[in-house]
């Protein structure tokens, strides 16, 4: 028979899921529905629909990163520059690896970083590999 839940837990599992969708963060879902991270797995592994749950918010919080990864990527973010210990205006900077790494996603066609190698007339490429086992105290072989 299931467990009965309590409405306190029920509450927390709320708040815990809600921070979590916007944040994708367990240390800072936890800190604000006042749990222990430790509590969040328990809850995945003693209740199903928490489980189902959690699936969901994922999908959601992966959403927020992407979401924030294009800003980061695309929009950037102004960074201080300081002349002389004082702050004299800011630089905007963006990311031009995450920007890689979203383009490759989006039209891996075109940014694909792989080659295919074949070996003769398109077939397979044929290797061979030599294991020789020498004992530790002896001379290495030339």
């Amino acid at each position: 028979m299931p467990e009965k839940v309590r409405t306190g837990q029920v509450a927390r599992a709320r708040a815990f899921l809600a921070v979590y969708r916007r944040t994708c963060n367990i240390t800072a879902a936890a800190r604000a529905a006042k749990i222990n991270p430790r509590r969040h797995y328990r809850w995945l592994a003693k209740y199903p629909k928490y489980a189902e749950a959690f699936e969901r918010a994922k999908i959601v919080a992966g959403d927020f990163l992407e979401s924030a990864a294009v800003e980061r990527a695309t929009a950037g973010w102004l960074e201080p520059v300081f002349y002389q210990g004082q702050k004299c205006g800011s630089v905007r900077r963006f990311d031009g690896g995450l920007m890689q790494f979203l383009l490759r996603g989006a039209k891996p066609e075109k940014y694909k970083n792989s080659a295919e190698l074949t070996g003769p007339n398109g077939g397979p490429i044929q290797a061979t590999l030599e294991v020789v086992f020498v004992k530790p105290d002896a001379p290495a072989a030339p």
